[in-house]
Order: C-alpha cells, then sequence, then structure tokens
C-alpha cells in the first residue's frame, strides 16, 4: 500500500517565486481541504469536502505551475458539460475548477480509493502494466462514441483502485467541436507529438502518440531522452512523474528471453518514436495484444532452453522512399554463395592445371 505523500511548496522554473500550497482547512471555492494525498508530476492531489454539503466529497488537483491557468479553467468553462455526460464507470468527469488563494489552479473530481497509476505501477507484473493501456484504449473507444477525443493525456490523472482497476479523473477528453484553446498542462507535453504542442488540435496521429508514449513509462518506468529536432522550449524542466523509477522494471525485463525483449524493444521504439507504424490506437491496441498472448514453445520456457526463443516481431512501417529509388544490392547469403562458387571453381582450375602439366 503507497502512503499518501504530503505535498511540498513547488519550484516552478523561470515562474518566479514558488505558490504556496493550500493547507488543511482552507478553502478551495466551495471546497474545503480536508487531508493531503500525493504528489504527481502536475501538481499536488488533495482529499477535499464540500463546505455546503459534508457528505459529499472529492479530490482537488492543485496544479504546480499557475502557467496551467488557462488550460484548466478555459476548458473546464468549455467542456465541462459535455464530458460530464459522458458515463463510464472508470471515468470521473470534472466537478469544478478555480484558483487557489494562493493563486495555483486547481481541479475537483470524484472521491476514489487508490493512486496516481506511476506511483504503484511497477509493483504490478509486466503484462499487467500493459493490459492496463488496453484498459485506457477501451474507455477512449467508448468515449469516440460520444464525441470526444483525447485532447491530452496527464499521467498524474490517472489512478489505480486497489482492485488495480484503471481510474481516468479529470478533463483529458474533450469534444470533437471543442472551441476551448488547444493549450496542455505542463505534465501532458512529454507524451504530445510536436505538431499538438505547437498548438495543433488532436487527432489520430496525436492520440496513438501519446499512448504509446504512456505504454513507454508502463514498461519501463521512463520516457526516452527528447528526439533530435524536438520543438519543446528546452528552458522548461520537465517533473519526473514520482514513483516511475527504472529500477523497479529490471526484474521483469531481466525475466524476458532475449526474444522477448528484442520484441518488445522493437514494439516500444515504434509506439514512442517513429510515428509511422500505428496511425491510429487499434493498431497499438492490436501490437500489445499479441505482445502479452504470446507464449513461447514449451521448450524454450524450460531451464536449458536458449534464451533466443522465436518470438513474432512486429512487420516493418511504410518505407518512406520507393524501391525505384533504392540502389540494387545482393542480400549478404546470396553473396556469399557466389563467392564460395568462384573459390571452388578456381581451385578446379588449379587442380586440371597442375595435372595437365604433371602429364
Amino acid at each position: 500500500m503507497i502512503e499518501p505523500t504530503a505535498p511540498h511548496v513547488p519550484a516552478a522554473a523561470g515562474e518566479g517565486a514558488a505558490r504556496a500550497l493550500p493547507a488543511i482547512g482552507e478553502r478551495l471555492g466551495v471546497w474545503r481541504v480536508a487531508a493531503e494525498l500525493f504528489e504527481c508530476a502536475s501538481g499536488f492531489w488533495y482529499r477535499v469536502e464540500h463546505g455546503k454539503a459534508s457528505a459529499q466529497a472529492g479530490m482537488a488537483l492543485v496544479y504546480r505551475h499557475d502557467a496551467d491557468a488557462q488550460a484548466v479553467l478555459m476548458r473546464f468553462a468549455e467542456d465541462s458539460e459535455a464530458l460530464a455526460r459522458f458515463q463510464y464507470p472508470v471515468y470521473g468527469a470534472p466537478l469544478d475548477s478555480g484558483l487557489s488563494p494562493s493563486g495555483l489552479p486547481y481541479l475537483i473530481v470524484p472521491a476514489m480509493d487508490g493512486a496516481p497509476l506511476l506511483r504503484v505501477a511497477m509493483a504490478l507484473p509486466l503484462k499487467r502494466r500493459m493490459q492496463l493501456l488496453l484498459d485506457l484504449i477501451a474507455l477512449l473507444d467508448a468515449a469516440h462514441a460520444q464525441g470526444l477525443v483525447l485532447h491530452e493525456l496527464d499521467p498524474g490523472t490517472l489512478w489505480l483502485s486497489p482492485a488495480q482497476q484503471l481510474h481516468w479523473l479529470g478533463q483529458g477528453l474533450a469534444p470533437r467541436d471543442s472551441q476551448a484553446p488547444a493549450a496542455l498542462v505542463r505534465a501532458a507535453e512529454p507524451l504530445a507529438n510536436a505538431r499538438q504542442r505547437a498548438g495543433g488540435r488532436p487527432d489520430a496521429n496525436s492520440e496513438t502518440h501519446a499512448l504509446g508514449r504512456l505504454l513507454g513509462l508502463l514498461v519501463n518506468g521512463r520516457l526516452p531522452r527528447r528526439e533530435a529536432g524536438d520543438a519543446r522550449d528546452d528552458t522548461v524542466e520537465e517533473e519526473a512523474e514520482p514513483g516511475t523509477t527504472p529500477v523497479a522494471s529490471l526484474q521483469s525485463w531481466l525475466s524476458l528471453t532475449a526474444a522477448q525483449r528484442e520484441s518488445l524493444d522493437q514494439l516500444l521504439d515504434r509506439a514512442m518514436m517513429d510515428g509511422r507504424s500505428f496511425t491510429d490506437r487499434e493498431l497499438l491496441a492490436q501490437a500489445v495484444r499479441d505482445w502479452i498472448d504470446f507464449e513461447p514453445p514449451a521448450a524454450a520456457r524450460g531451464a536449458g532452453a536458449p534464451a533466443s526463443a522465436p518470438m513474432p516481431l512486429l512487420p516493418p512501417p511504410p518505407p518512406l522512399e520507393t524501391k525505384a529509388d533504392r540502389p540494387a544490392t545482393l542480400p549478404a547469403s546470396r553473396l556469399e554463395r557466389l563467392s564460395s562458387l568462384a573459390l571452388v571453381l578456381a581451385l578446379a582450375a588449379v587442380v586440371v592445371w597442375l595435372l595437365l602439366r604433371s602429364g
């Protein structure tokens, strides 16, 4: 069981003096802060109670960056009614929003037990962690059916219940025709693609990119280094998600065969980096299912089996150039066979010549 972490005063890079966090008993609009819960990359989670209806409890995510106010408040004003109409068992639509007494934006969501996903995910088996991504994609399927799309994926708003059910809290979703600002909260930027970070509206590519990056977090506990040419502002520091330590994934990684590691590396590289293999969430989901469902042959599971048990690999991504543009080359194996044949013929010629001379 993960114990709640007492929040500390955030020190935001490039934003001047840090703003004070709410204290127990302090008001957030009509809500009263009842208890401190957890820290995440977005900010700090609190248990809150409604000031006029004490039986009504909720949770408040107080963002660490006051620059997130536009993304939080404007999108709540524009989209909250549409999100409240989306009824899904493990989705908690935002209930309220505002600014704390010190000026930090906050979002109120329904109360639940559990902890932020990435604080507890590494204690789960690898395949179970990967299944959580499929659970999220199932939620997105239901959201799409009701006219909602993935606006942003903030890992701090994903929670895991004591029964290991994935819950999504807040306003990562948005109506397809939303008129709210395209701004992202800062904690969602590392999972967003370059076009959306530059102000573009969400689409199938940005959705799949964010899901692929989340898959990397669930498997490795970290994201890869920034890609070459990354358009993000280098002066902005990214906060690591508390609890996401790559060391925690080492044991499950070492338990894989060499072939399983190779295929998983390939899956992660394509999900997070190339942007061409998975053009929508269904293709990504199928690749994850294939990896989870694959069972190596019985001999490969034995103690004396070689580490390179066969493992299905993903099909190659679409080519960037046509075959006509590429220089014709012979496969290495064919070149080796031709070289061997030439050597045999040369040796035979030498033998014949020596026999003729001796005769």
